[in-house]
């Protein structure tokens, strides 16, 4: 079984970023919320996962269930971590207040910019002053905290995020006491529409995340990819609503992909020839 799996509960987002492929890619892939009977179904089969991410490729407080969806990871799957990301939008007083007292051991914060000059180019879709206000009450709510292992503000190595957005991110988790992540920019294999990483290699030999091996991607409709970087589904590996996921792990589809991704007599996937994280 793997080690952490990534279920996109819903597979709406409203960041509009510069830097995702998500507004053009939902143009043309079904969008939609995960039944509550796939949802239920998948987590029977879990039970001994080290890491649930009830998101993927989204928002995931834009799936009106959300909350509801993460008590119940923690009464089928009690000893299994949790950990979300968000960007906030969603995230006011009042679902803080639903928030408490569910056990998340990882949130992190997407905030490209910490200026509403630079936020409001790199998130077109959103509001600064609202997400700064969503942030400070966050990080002022300490009942809140208590039940959260550890906050983290994400950003982006990205040229139109200055130095003074990350001076003051870095300052404000000082402060706050929370964790500082600085990425490096990656376009999703090729994905993001107008801008590149400039990569595609002859031959991969390793993935740097080893996520084929470790690590299973589902959509809202029960899909299994290949991982974050396939938005275009040009890899699906098996479908939840139809197959357990224990089979969808160990079937032939997944063993093809992983030996074209680590060995060296076999050509390579194309999307892990344009991907940054590939070897």
């Amino acid at each position: 079984m793997m080690d952490v799996i990534e279920i996109q509960t819903a597979s709406y987002c409203n960041g509009h970023c510069i830097i995702c492929p998500h507004e053009s890619i939902s143009k043309k892939f079904p969008q939609g919320i995960m039944s509550e009977e796939l949802f239920e179904k998948i987590l029977h089969q879990i039970k001994g996962v080290k890491r649930i991410i009830p998101y993927f490729n989204n928002e995931p407080f834009l799936d009106p269930n959300f909350i509801k969806r993460l008590k119940r990871i923690k009464e089928i799957c009690p000893f299994s971590e949790i950990e979300i990301s968000t960007n906030l939008s969603l995230l006011d007083k009042d679902n803080q207040e639903r928030l408490k007292n569910i056990k998340i051991d990882e949130l992190r914060l997407s905030i490209f910019g910490f200026t509403e000059e630079t936020h409001s180019k790199m998130m077109k879709g959103l509001n600064w002053k609202k997400i700064k206000d969503n942030l400070d009450s966050l990080v002022n709510n300490f009942d809140l905290r208590r039940s959260i292992k550890e906050i983290g503000i994400v950003m982006i190595d990205f040229p139109l995020i200055k130095p003074k957005d990350l001076k003051l991110a870095k300052d404000y988790c000082k402060k706050h006491r929370l964790t500082f992540h600085l990425w490096g920019f990656m376009d999703r294999g090729g994905n993001v529409k107008n801008y590149s990483n400039n990569i595609y290699g002859d031959n991969v030999i390793g993935c740097e995340q080893d996520r084929p091996l470790n690590r299973m991607h589902v959509l809202f409709d029960g899909k299994v990819v290949l991982c974050c970087m396939d938005w275009k589904q040009e890899y699906v590996l098996g479908d939840l609503s139809k197959e357990k996921v224990i089979d969808v792990w160990s079937s032939r589809n997944y063993d093809v992909v992983r030996k074209a991704i680590y060995d060296p007599n076999i050509k390579s996937l194309d999307i892990c020839r344009r991907c940054k994280l590939s070897k």
